[in-house]
């Protein structure tokens, strides 16, 4: 029975995760910057950002804080395109799975614009710092983009457009496909973009 009573708390616990998430991100600190959900040029990512690095994911741990779960993702920078220099910084997110302090049991958090980080994978990211000081992805998901070989050339390529896919015709037939770029063409339109010193607009990544 005790074992029945206590299943239920951790199921009471984990089903009002969602709902503390929601009432907690302004306890939390989420930015104006880290909340925006709508479809973001790359000029303004660019513009908002206080940082941009590229770098490679080396852990994530979801602490409780308060009342709240966070899960802080450490990314070792190996570039700054913008802002702060190499070295580790983390990237702090509502949600996640934690031990619980009192009960011994993992919860879990969900949060519905929560970003995975998967250690080894390579990164370019566009980051927010808060008045708090805590690091927050610039757009929530449009902050992250992923960072890989092209198996024939050895390029490093970054998945862009919207939800990173399109359309091609070939051979009279549709195609759906990862839209892409070099990593070295992404460094260029940014720094084209810092040394021309605009403001927020332009083309959509």
């Amino acid at each position: 029975m005790k074992e029945r009573r206590m299943a239920h708390g951790i199921w009471g616990i984990a089903g009002c995760a969602s709902l503390l998430a929601v009432a907690g991100s302004l306890a939390f600190g989420v930015s104006r910057v880290a909340a925006l959900s709508r479809e973001l040029a790359l000029d303004e990512m660019i513009s908002v950002a206080d940082e941009i690095v590229v770098g490679r994911v080396t852990k994530t741990e979801a602490q409780w804080q308060g009342k709240l779960i966070v899960t802080v993702s450490t990314v070792h920078v190996d570039e700054s395109l913008k802002g702060q220099g190499t070295g580790d910084t983390g990237i702090t997110q509502l949600g996640g799975t934690a031990i619980h302090p009192r009960i011994g049991a993992p919860v879990t958090m969900n949060v519905s614009e929560q970003v995975i980080f998967r250690p080894g994978e390579e990164v370019l990211l566009f980051v927010h710092k808060t008045t708090t000081g805590a690091r927050q992805l610039v757009g929530g998901p449009q902050g992250k983009f992923v960072v890989r070989e092209q198996p024939t050339t050895g390029a490093k390529e970054v998945p862009v457009g919207p939800k990173r896919l399109k359309v091609l015709q070939r051979d009279g037939q549709q195609m759906v496909t990862s839209e892409v770029v070099t990593l070295d063409a992404m460094r260029d339109r940014i720094r084209a973009y810092l040394d021309r010193g605009t403001h927020a607009g332009g083309t959509r990544p």
